[in-house]
């Protein structure tokens, strides 16, 4: 009986504090390097996001942004660590100290990997767009067809 009642706090413990579910389980496999079962798991559960709470919404967003880093899918990466950092923005203590670390890291990652935006082209002058000067200017002009022979 001793034993059973110590078994539900540990669960009750793990639920409690995010380490229990499909987001613990991803975190740990994310941690034991197991990348791809990580982004896996979290990835079949994408449309419950919203109705998370935002600390589930954060860890969520934070181990798929970084396992799929991992993977090489900068993209996917770019979406979940920005959406990652929008909330902490949002709602500074979020993130704990050190998943706001691993956040940090991943994004500066992330921008050494991520091309920057092309740069403007300044070889050539700007192109004016042509304003007509007078609603005559608007009129088009008779079809070539329209035209008597001479």
């Amino acid at each position: 009986m001793r034993r059973l009642g110590a078994v539900m706090l540990f669960g009750f413990f793990l639920a409690a504090t995010g380490c229990g579910g499909y987001i613990g389980n991803a975190q740990r496999a994310y941690q034991d390097g197991r990348f791809l079962e990580a982004a896996e798991t979290l990835g079949e559960h994408e449309d419950e996001v919203g109705e998370m709470p935002l600390r589930k919404q954060a860890d969520y967003g934070l181990y798929r942004g970084l396992s799929l880093m991992a993977l090489g899918d900068h993209d996917g990466a770019a979406q979940w660590l920005g959406f990652t950092a929008s909330l902490e923005q949002k709602r500074p203590g979020t993130l704990r100290s050190e998943q706001l670390q691993a956040l940090e890291e991943g994004l500066t990652q992330l921008s050494r990997v991520t091309p920057p935006p092309p740069a403007e082209d300044t070889s050539s002058p700007p192109v004016e767009t042509a304003v007509p000067a007078s609603p005559a200017a608007l009129t088009p002009a008779p079809a070539r067809w329209d035209r008597a022979a001479p």
